[in-house]
């Protein structure tokens, strides 16, 4: 029987370490920005390291949410921008 989640013809698509990256390093600057204003708005100098911290862990934690859930019955690269 066929496997809804890989198109015909095709193995099992590993999740690319690149969506793990590309996830990680968008909290990271997402919330490392937010930290380091609130570092300027309240006169500190950690908030920024932990928005970072938090940004780059729930960017892995999305990404692995991202892989685990995918719709089935779609091909895994399907991007709007082919």
């Amino acid at each position: 029987m066929d496997n809804p989640e890989t198109a015909p013809g095709q193995g099992p698509n590993p999740a690319p370490a690149r969506e793990y990256v590309n996830y990680a390093i968008g909290g990271l600057i997402a919330w490392g920005l937010i930290g380091w204003g609130l570092d300027l708005l309240l006169d500190t100098r950690w908030i920024a390291f932990l928005g970072a911290l938090l940004g780059a862990t729930a960017g892995l934690f999305l990404a692995r949410h991202h892989v685990r859930h995918r719709r089935r019955g779609f091909p895994p690269h399907d991007e709007i921008d082919h």
